[in-house]
């Protein structure tokens, strides 16, 4: 009898062949878990590139065996880290995906987690409210159906805290109960603890049982901190600074209000490194993905050559020629691999360049300020001197219109060139705050005076009204109060012809020496409609741009807001379109004890102007002229100097009473010029003359030994002032 061995060589090698399907698959799950097991790690740790790669491994591992309940985890956790770095459109896609593989296998515990995810992303992401808790009440259901009560504490929380948000308490107030009583189960961690005592603090303090919530938000503070919740210790501390406040405790409601500012700076600052790495993490992920689309594509032809060549009588030369594949495509996919890693490399040097070269350009920025605000002021100096000049030697120039114009215009242009100025100071928080006695009438009529050319051009009437109760002395930055109200009252006359314009001053509230004041701006100009009431406060954006020439920067008003932020204040805005327009705003004060008028001038008399010798020191020409001419105006003699150099020499071989020295000359500077003159034991007094930013320079000159500072252009009476100030000081 003949034996054919073929079907059993055949059958041999099937079983082989089923027998490694099995292994391979055992190695699979491994393989599965194991990445499952990296991708929450790296997601914990807010890597999220890493977990990322890590869970799509998993899913490709995963559907080659179609494991629906590993696939079901797996797009929970991708939604997860998409929601990480704020890819709301991702995370929404990937756990609807969980939710659908959830749904095929019928996993109440998985659906759960997806719709509760998903109320996330509508609540926090997209801020619809009834979709989010349409999400939160399914997960709710599922979790008591399965009477899991990790699961009901995480949406009865959610949909509390929806509730509260909306300013619907009694609804949360229902939830939220729940939810304490879970965790007063021992359920819940102590981030719970912290959330659900804040929204029970905010609940009470609704309810006006102010000591409820005052020993509710004081355990939701101890379990916050406990925990590092920046999100929640802001909130917390808004809300309990608003408790102290209905509690009448202004002081402890200062005190916790700047506990919310201090954790909000954190939050802000972190919030800002995340916004940065997540631009990076994005841009990485769509380098992974189109690898991964390209692998995937791959492999699915892969695939279509399996199916097509698996034939049971060619097992041995399929599974050789498979084998073959493999090793081919395991070694493209290695080179893919390393061409892929070199990229990412160097995108990843790109992106330092690209942070560094930034940093550069933040330094260019605050270098060509700098340079900008001496380049424009100097000319403006010869601009602002010879109008003066001309008005000094021809008296009947007041009343020519052109002339007023001339000058009119010289100051607007000053003005503009410092509004852009004082925008890049503040935001590179320049700008500090100053405490000096100053009179507050006298300030309100000046910032009025100063107007004089307009108002009367307008034909507007002013009206002040000043408070008697309003002490005449107060402790304060009178300078950045005089940019506020000149920003407001200039608008006012800008913005209304022919009409009036009220400045009212009163004062609210009077405590242990400090004043608090409440400043209204108001006229009865075109208005502002109140679609525009908002945006006016943004940079660059003027109120009607169209209708008539309204010239300026846009800035005035975001100036005006960005300094009273430095008040701790703000400002309010009532209007309707051609009713007129009424800004408030208030500032607490000190009363100061202290005469304004501290340089103590003795009267002009006492000074010999004639017997005084002033040595100029100034590279540019216009300006010696004009500097000249205006001391020569007062009985001054006058020497100039074209250079530090020269002035050196000249200080040396002449004697000089004062000296005007500018700070930016070629060859040896104005601080450098200083410092050798006081080398010499020379103690002439010097005042520099610069038209760099007094915060800029006055460190500098002081070092130097310069005894006083004129920003160019200047007010021609405070010039003199200047002057017989540092006089009559070297006669003392």
């Amino acid at each position: 009898m003949k034996y054919n061995l073929l079907p059993t060589i055949l059958f041999f090698f099937f079983v082989c062949f089923l027998q490694a399907q099995e292994v391979d698959k055992s190695a699979i799950k491994d393989s599965i878990e194991k990445y499952i097991y990296q991708a929450a790690n790296y997601r914990e740790e807010y890597r999220f590139k890493e977990s990322l790669e890590s869970g799509n491994k998993a899913i490709a591992f995963a559907k080659q065996i179609n494991d629906i309940y590993s696939l079901a985890i797996l797009h929970n956790d991708l939604g997860l880290v998409y929601e990480g770095f704020s890819e709301l459109s991702k995370s929404r896609v990937n756990y609807l995906k969980s939710l659908e593989y959830a749904i095929k296998i019928k996993n109440d515990t998985l659906k759960s987690w997806a719709y509760n995810n998903l109320g996330n992303i509508y609540s926090e992401g997209y801020k619809n409210t009834d979709s989010a808790n349409h999400y939160y009440e399914k997960s709710l259901r599922l979790a008591e159906k399965l009477k899991d009560t990790p699961g009901i504490l995480t949406p009865i929380l959610n949909i509390g805290w929806t509730y509260a948000d909306l300013g619907e308490h009694e609804k949360s107030y229902a939830y939220l109960i729940d939810a304490e009583k879970l965790i007063k189960t021992k359920h819940g961690d102590d981030s719970a603890i912290a959330q659900v005592s804040f929204l029970l603090g905010r609940y009470y303090m609704y309810a006006k049982d102010y000591t409820l919530a005052d020993d509710y938000f004081r355990t939701s503070i101890l379990y916050a901190k406990s925990e590092g919740l920046l999100e929640e210790l802001t909130e917390i501390y808004k809300y309990y600074s608003e408790l102290a406040k209905n509690q009448g405790d202004k002081d402890e409601a200062y005190i916790r209000l700047e506990q919310h500012l201090k954790y909000k700076d954190s939050l802000y600052n972190r919030n800002k490194l995340e916004e940065l790495q997540n631009a990076q993490i994005k841009f990485e992920v769509d380098e992974i993905k189109k690898n991964y689309e390209k692998v995937e594509a791959e492999k699915r032809d892969q695939d279509i050559i399996l199916q097509q060549s698996q034939q049971i009588s060619y097992v041995l030369m399929i599974a050789g020629f498979i084998l073959i594949l493999l090793l081919i495509n395991m070694f493209k996919n290695y080179k893919f691999r390393n061409k892929a890693l070199a990229k990412l490399r160097l995108k990843n040097t790109e992106l330092r360049v690209a942070k560094e070269e930034a940093e550069q350009q933040a330094n260019l920025k605050s270098q060509f300020f700098s340079t900008v605000s001496h380049e424009l002021r100097t000319p403006l100096y010869g601009v602002v001197g010879l109008t003066s000049l001309l008005t000094e030697d021809f008296p009947n120039l007041k009343e020519n219109e052109n002339f007023k114009s001339l000058k009119f215009s010289s100051k607007y242009l000053l003005s503009l060139i410092n509004n852009v100025l004082q925008m890049n100071k503040i935001e590179s928080k320049g700008v500090k705050l100053e405490r000096i006695p100053f009179n507050i009438r006298n300030l309100v009529s000046e910032v009025v005076n100063s107007f004089g050319f307009a108002i009367n051009h307008s034909e507007n009437k002013v009206h002040q009204e000043i408070d008697p109760q309003i002490p005449e002395i107060l402790l304060g930055d009178s300078v950045r109060l005089s940019q506020i109200l000149m920003n407001l009252i200039g608008n006012a006359i800008k913005f209304t012809e022919s009409g009036n314009i009220w400045i009212q001053l009163n004062l609210i509230k009077e405590e242990a020496a400090k004043y608090t004041i409440n400043f209204t701006i108001k006229d009865d100009g075109l208005g502002i409609p109140e679609e525009k009431q908002v945006a006016i406060f943004d940079k660059f954006v003027q109120l009607r741009p169209i209708e008539k020439n309204y010239q300026g920067t846009g800035l005035g008003l975001p100036i005006v807001k960005r300094l009273l932020e430095l008040f701790d204040s703000d400002i309010t805005l009532e209007s309707k379109e051609n009713e007129g327009a009424m800004f408030q705003f208030s500032i607490v004060f000190e009363e100061s004890k202290e005469l304004l008028e501290q340089v103590a001038l003795t009267p002009n008399d006492v000074i010999d102007s004639e017997k005084k010798c002033i040595l100029v020191v100034d590279d540019n020409k216009i300006n010696r002229v004009v500097t000249k001419r205006i001391l020569k105006s007062k009985g001054y003699q006058c020497d100039v100097a074209e250079d530090g150099s020269e002035a050196i020499e000249k200080v040396q071989n002449n004697t000089y009473d004062l000296i005007l020295m500018d700070i930016n000359m070629p060859k040896i500077d104005g601080i450098e010029a200083t410092k050798q003159i006081r080398q010499q034991k020379i103690n002439i007094p010097i005042i520099a003359l610069t038209a760099v930013e007094e915060d800029q320079i006055k460190d500098k000159i002081q070092e130097a030994g310069m005894n006083d500072l004129i920003i160019k252009p200047y007010d021609i009476e405070e010039f003199h002032q200047i002057i017989l100030k540092n006089l009559y000081v070297n006669l003392i």
